[in-house]
């Protein structure tokens, strides 16, 4: 009896540890990241197409979007929501990495280019215990570089379905389109599997859905408690015009909708009819006041236009119904949704019989600028969240965010502090409504020879803009945007982006208070970013200026107790002790030897112009920032013991420095930084060069 009674309690700790762990698992919400391509901000209905007024302004064509409103409706509207860059792989990588375009390893056009092996949000979300998806679109496999060395399973994700190349988001229909229209082979892919030759007839808006439901519904079919993260990346309404083959099926969700079929050459129950033929009956016969006089006949909507609306409509039902799906599953109040676009609306046709023109519906919305475009309409972007009963249903929000934001938000969400290295802010208050939101940066760099077009729509001062070098960053609240750049002489147009979206009011030089902004605006590009060389700016080697401030000899530290999975931003965590070091980089002043987490915080004083290179050794794990450059990672892959080095070319004064370090348990505790220069030997940095 004592023996059945000791196994008996043996069993019930076993099942209150196992009932525990799903407890804690299931209370982390899922995370469905919805991702289309080249939609504006304008696209969408609830934030400008419905205010057109189409029944009565005949002239101001519009389109409809109400599943998507009604995804507004439920949560929270972001209205000024930056990409990180205007074209979709960079905007990209620095999504899926939580970083800047002035630390992404994918800048400009570097379509195909290998995602950095680094954090991603799949590996963090990993990290809490999430299940990990893609499906759709992906383009930074790496294969530009002549090996797919970056695929999404190398990248955190457990799962895959779509498009490797970025050259295949250009077309709608995989099988059809490669074996007629592209001028280049590409594949999509069932995990490693290359399936295209069994999509017959599949739509890929239909395609994603499809495939997104079924692996929703198995996950929680086969493991209901453990949440899961699905990147769900359309390549809607992306290039090409094509439009479905059928009629979306009625219903929604787990019995109705588009429903995956899984049988070659009938992939879908959408594979069906003639491709690429469809138009939504709402646009069929849809004509407008092309003259702006009652008095004349109305004319019929441009084919081209036509098919836009409806591939919008498309992307719309595809939405509502895998909203639907959420609901039948009774996972819809534990389930974030967000949905957002990688760049502005797009005018390319990508070798098809239409071409897309933005002016017919306004699909920059009441700014200027398209795709590549820093003005307003090319990275300002349509985005909502919804959570039912976390995030206040209907709320519109103005707070400037920017894609590298999602990074410290989702960690936060599923109960993680984010890597050191993301240059985010978590948005966690602006969503809930709930705490002081801090500020977070707002940074754009990219280089594309080109010109703004000449829309009338287009503020004069715009129209035919050269672009080349461009470069946007926030401060003070006020946008500076530079195109054409030479130097980091050339001035910036400043203006405020909040009150005057489409720019037309250039408020640099007007009073003293710009004028240093001028020069701060010039200084903090300088501060918060790396260069690379495979994407060369003419300010690249400039020196970084130091900062003015009086400082005492040392460092503030703040030490940290717990396992840490990487070097985190510190922000948010309680400390459990801090002081004032005198001795530099000092390990002594950690609370214990094991699971710990140090954060050094002040100034390194620079004695004199030039190029700094740092050192950096560990046993552990360590992030070094200058400023807001990301100078040395020792987290992500870091090998215990060995060096990592970089160098920075710094003005004389005085520079921030954040260094975190963490450790594990075992061996001895050990971090060592290091610099050297024209006029300094390689020495560890002494202590009187720190200030705070």
């Amino acid at each position: 009896m004592k023996k059945l009674f000791l196994g008996f309690c043996l069993g019930y700790v076993m099942v209150a540890n196992s009932l525990m762990a799903a407890t804690e698992a299931a209370s982390k919400p899922n995370i469905i990241f919805i991702l289309t391509d080249d939609m504006g901000w304008g696209d969408l209905g609830i934030f400008y197409q419905n205010g057109r007024d189409f029944a009565v302004n005949r002239n101001q064509p519009a389109f409809a979007t109400p599943n998507l409103d009604t995804l507004a409706r439920q949560g929270v509207q972001l209205r000024r929501h930056y990409t990180a860059a205007p074209v979709c792989a960079p905007a990209r990588s620095s999504l899926l990495c939580g970083v800047t375009q002035g630390h992404s390893g994918v800048r400009d056009n570097q379509f195909d280019w290998p995602l950095e092996n680094n954090h991603t949000l799949a590996t963090v979300l990993k990290q809490a215990g999430y299940a990990t998806a893609i499906i759709g679109k992906y383009g930074l496999d790496g294969n530009a570089l002549g090996a797919r060395s970056a695929g999404p399973l190398l990248r955190g994700f457990d799962y895959f379905f779509g498009y490797l190349d970025h050259m295949a988001g250009h077309y709608h229909y995989p099988k059809e389109d490669n074996e007629h229209g592209s001028k280049k082979k590409f594949g999509l892919y069932d995990g490693t599997n290359d399936i295209i030759e069994q999509l017959d007839k599949c739509y890929t808006a239909d395609l994603w859905t499809a495939r997104a439901k079924k692996y929703i519904v198995d996950q929680r079919a086969a493991n209901p408690a453990q949440p899961f993260f699905l990147f769900l990346a359309f390549d809607t309404p992306h290039a090409k015009l094509e439009v479905p083959a059928c009629a979306y099926p009625a219903g929604g969700g787990i019995r109705g909708g588009v429903q995956w079929i899984g049988k070659p050459h009938a992939m879908i129950n959408t594979a069906i009819g003639t491709v690429d033929t469809w138009i939504h009956p709402d646009y069929t016969n849809a004509t407008w006041d092309a003259d702006n006089n009652p008095a004349t006949a109305e004319v019929a909507w441009p084919l081209a236009e036509k098919r836009h609306a409806t591939m919008m409509r498309r992307l719309d039902d595809c939405v509502g119904d895998l909203m639907q799906t959420l609901k039948d599953l009774g996972c819809d109040s534990n389930t974030i949704v967000i949905f957002t676009s990688d760049n502005g609306p797009h005018n390319e046709s990508a070798g098809g019989t239409y071409t897309q023109n933005p002016t017919f519906f306004n699909s920059f919305g009441p700014m200027d600028g398209i795709k590549r475009d820093s003005w307003e309409g090319g990275m300002r972007e349509p985005a909502l969240a919804r959570w039912p009963g976390h995030f206040p249903a209907g709320t519109t929000n103005l707070t400037a965010s920017q894609f590298q934001d999602w990074m410290p938000t989702l960690a936060e969400f599923a109960g993680l502090p984010a890597p050191a290295r993301s240059d985010g802010v978590s948005l966690v208050p602006t969503l809930t409504g709930t705490g002081t939101q801090r500020q977070g940066a707002i940074y754009v760099e990219y280089n594309f020879k080109g010109k703004t077009p000449g829309y009338t729509e287009f503020d004069p001062s715009h129209r035919n803009a050269i672009r080349n070098q461009e470069q946007v960053v926030y401060v003070d609240g006020y946008k500076g945007i530079r195109y054409d750049i030479t130097s980091n002489t050339n001035d910036f147009i400043i203006c405020d982006s909040l009150h005057d979206a489409r720019e037309t009011t250039n408020l640099a030089g007007t009073s003293a208070y710009f004028i240093s902004l001028q020069q701060r605006m010039k200084n903090a590009v300088l501060h918060m970013r790396r260069p690379d060389s495979t994407a060369p700016r003419p300010y690249d080697g400039d020196l970084i200026p130091g900062v003015s401030t009086n400082t005492v000899t040392g460092l503030t530290w703040q030490a940290f107790e717990g396992g840490f999975p990487w070097v985190p931003d510190f922000t948010l965590l309680s400390n459990v002790a801090t002081g004032q070091s005198t001795n530099g980089i000092d390990l002594s002043v950690r609370t214990r030897n094991d699971n710990i987490g140090v954060l050094y915080t002040g100034y390194i004083n620079v004695p004199a112009d030039g190029t700094y290179t740092f050192y950096l050794n560990t046993d552990g794990r360590a992030f070094l920032r200058i400023h807001q450059a990301s100078v040395l990672d020792a987290d992500f892959g870091y090998v215990g013991g060995s060096e990592v080095s970089a160098t920075i070319n710094l003005q004389a004064g005085r520079h921030p420095v954040r260094l975190g370090y963490v450790r594990g348990a075992g061996g001895v505790p050990s971090l060592t930084l290091q610099w050297a220069s024209r006029t300094i030997v390689r020495q560890v940095v002494p202590a009187s060069a720190f200030g705070r």
